[in-house]
């Protein structure tokens, strides 16, 4: 099954705080999404293969754990990896910063963190990647 034959997608949030990533959640599944909720990196990474996912928001906010995982992630083949990554910062970082141009993967930084989750999911809806429900 393809994202053109579902009205949803699927998105993994991987909190570090959390406010932020209740709010994430919040918001995805306001407009419609089907969110799962992980405690940890393991428990993203499982969830992710179990099946496939559209959209990982990483929240890496005082997070040595979560920034390992992201980066152990883009490793990873692209199969596994979910079709959209957005992360969460709290201040600039080198290594996101590179990982945003190799991958082109977002890199939203607080508070505005997220108007930029809403600016993705537009985009990702006019490119067509979201099923309009």
């Amino acid at each position: 099954m393809t994202l053109a034959d579902r009205v949803t997608l699927r998105a993994v949030v991987l909190p570090a705080e959390s406010m932020a990533s209740s709010r994430a959640e919040k918001l995805l599944s306001e407009y419609g999404h089907d969110v799962a909720n992980a405690r940890t990196p393991e428990q993203a990474l499982e969830l992710l293969q179990e099946e496939e996912a559209d959209l990982l928001v990483v929240d890496v906010s005082n997070s040595n754990d979560n920034k390992s995982f992201i980066h152990r992630l883009a490793e990873m083949p692209v199969g596994v990896r979910p079709r959209n990554v957005v992360v969460f910062a709290d201040r600039a970082d080198e290594s996101l910063s590179a990982l945003r141009r190799r991958l082109r993967w977002h890199v939203l930084f607080k508070p505005l963190h997220l108007h930029g989750l809403l600016s993705v999911l537009r985009q990702l809806d006019g490119a067509g990647e979201l099923a309009k429900a």
